[in-house]
């Protein structure tokens, strides 16, 4: 009899858990949104937010939107800045001027902190030839155009991405280009790769002091040395693709996620030497088909998926779930993009869609996980 009681408890603990899911995990809350009025004449703050917040030394969160600013949604977007508790303004607009806006426009591409504490970020649109810039952003607001991209012939630096290496320099690649601008703006090109990899493709610093990238315009993983010596370390097989950023691990690998879902796909593991293995199948409540990978404090993973409305989850380096929770449009934003580990131990990111506004329409979030990490 008590031997059938412990089995019936433990089948009901299965139940509630739910087959093939993950625990619940931390809740998610709105720290702000961004929003346009019902006439859609005014969007004051941005909208869209798309790359992960910066937070800088003063503990606040710093977010580039895609559209709007300074209450005309025809502007190029912002730079905004948030307390963890939803306090936000606007410190920085791209604003067009007799319709040309050369300080750039929609700085969707790059945005990190520089080796100054100033923020540093790429345009997908405007400059002088209109291909984008890269721009240096004080916290204060003071703005400044490092370099206007496709000004060499063919477009033979464009713009992507930037990765900020130990020696105070940002990194790059861009199509077929990997390249080097200073802090000053100076442009160099340091090695050829080729494939493609288009605009996207975000290079990561690992701990052997090369960079490593991955996709999305073509399905390969790769290596490139700080003096540009590429290196192909894993082809993905049609249909696969990597749909997330490389993550560095602690452990000294490579961690990634691809589209599609059961067997061989999800989150996969890539050494340095290019042995590739797949560690984790994403199940439906975490998400198939993640788009921002992280290693936290406690040395999981964590990630976002934009299925459906989209979630966030955390898995051990083994590929073992832990925890997933889903996100709501109408209640915390959707369509999550990126996100940090905050000062305080939770995670902050932002949501392309969504959030609740009264009154407003609301068009995007900064979102909030209570994570508790050590900190």
């Amino acid at each position: 009899m008590r031997r059938c009681l412990r089995l019936l408890l433990s089948l009901l603990c299965f139940s509630a858990l739910g087959f093939g899911q993950s625990p619940a995990g931390p809740p998610i809350t709105q720290v702000f949104g961004f929003f346009c009025n019902q006439g859609f004449t005014s969007c004051p703050l941005g909208f869209d937010p798309i790359l992960s917040p910066i937070q800088l030394s003063d503990g606040l969160l710093y977010v580039a939107t895609f559209w709007g600013g300074q209450g005309n949604p025809e502007f190029g977007g912002t730079i905004a800045r948030s307390s963890t508790t939803g306090q936000a303004l606007v410190i920085h607009t791209f604003a067009s001027l007799a319709g040309r806006f050369l300080g750039g426009e929609n700085p969707a591409i790059g945005f990190v902190e520089g080796p100054d504490g100033a923020m540093y970020g790429v345009t997908q649109q405007g400059g002088t030839h209109n291909f984008g810039v890269m721009y240096k952003l004080a916290r204060t607001g003071q703005f400044q155009v490092l370099y206007n991209f496709c000004s060499l012939p063919a477009c033979a630096d464009g713009p992507g991405p930037i990765t900020l290496a130990p020696d105070g320099n940002f990194y790059g690649v861009s199509g077929e280009t990997f390249f080097r601008i200073t802090p000053q703006g100076v442009w160099a090109q340091l090695g050829r790769l080729p494939q493609s990899t288009g605009q996207n493709t975000r290079l990561i610093l690992a701990a052997d002091g090369n960079f490593y990238g991955a996709g999305p315009a073509e399905p390969i993983a790769f290596r490139e040395t700080p003096s540009g010596q590429f290196t192909l370390l894993h082809q993905f097989s049609y249909p696969l693709f990597p749909s997330s950023n490389l993550m560095a691990a602690s452990d000294g690998n490579l961690y990634g996620a691809t589209n599609g879902s059961g067997d061989g796909t999800g989150i996969f593991r890539l050494t340095p030497a290019g042995d590739f293995a797949f560690i984790h199948a994403m199940t439906e409540n975490e998400g198939y088909e993640p788009v921002f990978l992280m290693q936290a404090s406690d040395g999981n993973i964590w990630g976002l998926s934009s299925f459906r409305d989209g979630s966030f989850f955390s898995i051990t380096l083994g590929g073992q779930s832990l925890q997933s929770g889903a996100f709501s449009c109408a209640v915390t934003g959707c369509q999550p993009g990126g996100m940090i580990e905050g000062r305080d131990g939770n995670l902050y990111g932002t949501a392309i869609s969504g959030g609740h506004v009264p009154g407003q329409n609301p068009l995007g979030t900064i979102f909030k996980i209570a994570a508790g990490l050590p900190h």
